[in-house]
């Protein structure tokens, strides 16, 4: 009926004319793939703002190493200046009790720990009896647990 050049040019015109939406289309899925990731992102770093979170992790036997690490990276970003935080509040407390997971805590080397409680209470020298009574606890019955198994 018509032949093959009319066929192409019809063929490449619908092509050029469907091509924006294409193109369209493929910014659209990258953009949202892109915004997911931030979403993602952006939770993973509120969840590092919460003392609560990073205590767990610390409690958790299964966390691994960089989990640990990060989670004391946080903590030191984000809570290792208590403050004039008085010894009732929550604020206070919640600090305390990192300061004794991370002490508890198998998988991280008393050395470290050691080196940690020294920047704990170089930060607070308000509250450097607490913070060696805690880690030193911590770290006694660490050692009897390790004595029993």
């Amino acid at each position: 009926m018509y032949n093959l050049t009319f066929h192409l040019f019809v063929f490449f015109l619908v092509s050029l004319l469907i091509l924006p939406f294409f193109l369209l289309t493929m910014v659209f899925i990258v953009y949202e793939r892109i915004q997911a990731y931030l979403d993602d992102l952006k939770g993973h770093e509120r969840k590092l703002r919460n003392i609560d979170y990073l205590i767990s992790v610390f409690e958790n036997e299964e966390s691994s190493i960089e989990q640990l690490e990060e989670a004391l990276k946080a903590f030191e970003e984000y809570f290792l200046h208590f403050g004039n935080a008085a010894k009732d509040s929550k604020e206070y407390q919640g600090c305390i009790d990192f300061v004794s997971a991370f002490s508890k805590c198998p998988k991280m080397d008393i050395d470290r720990v050691v080196r940690s409680r020294e920047s704990f209470v170089e930060a607070n020298p308000n509250y450097k009896k607490e913070i060696e009574t805690v880690i030193g606890s911590a770290l006694k019955n660490r050692e009897e647990r390790k004595g029993k198994k």
